[in-house]
């Protein structure tokens, strides 16, 4: 009897220490399970934020692709209008800014000790894709300075072509004048003989003889009128007669209160002879 108490003493020790053994495991396992899910949570988390940067960091690069691509099919004269000197400067500066992105992204994982297949190889995407763009952004700006060039060069040839197209619009506008221009003299028979304005020639013994123009006047007593402005000449007098060559269906003499004028019919024909000689009666 004292032998069986003994070993049912020794059995439930026994099944003591194995109990608190079998409850120290038990709680060790599940310290290290709730690590375990604690670390699968963080590393979760991580995976998550690593992807939506990675989604961040590749729409800015799609962003200054579209812009790089938009540029590219730009003509001359787009480029001109829409691209500006700072262009270059802003997008190689978002191309900084997501370079160092990148690298942040890679040392918090690393960091982290996160190491996983899909994510290097997104992260080596991005870096190959960031390059590309650089150099497409290089490739443009060498492009807006070589058109800043052209286009300086266009603004200085148009400036030289306005500046000729203004000389030659005065040259012409004077020569118009010119042209439209007549001078005339007007005066009575003595007076245009005796200034030598017109000479007496022809007839028969000093009779019948005819007032001719000489082409040579005083350009003193010269009237200057521009047929382009003014088509009416006042006469003063009642009675005149026109001595030079101008054309007949050119002019016409009118009467207008008790005084003649000359009207210029046709300009053009009018202005072939450029000087006018008028002797009143």
């Amino acid at each position: 009897m004292r032998r069986a108490t003994v070993v049912l003493s020794i059995l439930s020790l026994v099944l003591i220490v194995l109990s608190a053994l079998l409850f120290s495991r038990t709680r060790r396992d599940a310290v290290t399970l709730l690590a375990t899910q604690r670390a699968a949570d963080s590393t979760r988390t991580s995976y998550q934020q690593a992807v939506q940067e990675i989604a961040a960091i590749q729409d800015s690069l799609n962003a200054i692709a579209a812009g790089s691509d938009q540029a590219m099919e730009m003509t001359s004269l787009d480029a001109e209008r829409r691209l500006s000197p700072t262009g270059g400067s802003e997008a190689l500066a978002r191309i900084a800014g997501l370079r160092t992105r990148i690298q942040s992204l890679e040392q918090r994982l690393q960091q982290s000790g996160i190491r996983i297949a899909g994510l290097d190889q997104m992260v080596r995407q991005l870096k190959t894709g960031l390059a590309e763009k650089e150099q497409v952004v290089a490739r443009l700006g060498g492009q807006v300075d070589s058109l800043t060039t052209q286009v300086g060069d266009l603004s200085a040839g148009v400036a030289e072509a306005h500046t000729m197209i203004a000389a030659q619009s005065d040259t012409l506008a004077q020569f118009r004048r010119e042209l439209g221009t007549i001078y005339y003299v007007i005066g009575s028979r003595q007076d245009l003989l005796r200034t030598g304005v017109v000479a007496a020639r022809g007839g028969v013994l000093g009779m019948g003889k005819t007032l001719r123009p000489t082409g040579h006047v005083d350009p003193e007593r010269l009237h200057v009128v521009d047929t382009d402005e003014q088509a009416v000449i006042p006469l003063g007098v009642a009675k005149a007669r026109v001595l030079t060559a101008q054309p007949p269906q050119s002019y016409a003499l009118e009467l207008k209160d008790g005084q003649l004028q000359l009207r210029i019919l046709d300009a053009k024909e009018f202005c072939k002879v450029r000087q006018l000689v008028i002797v009143t009666a």
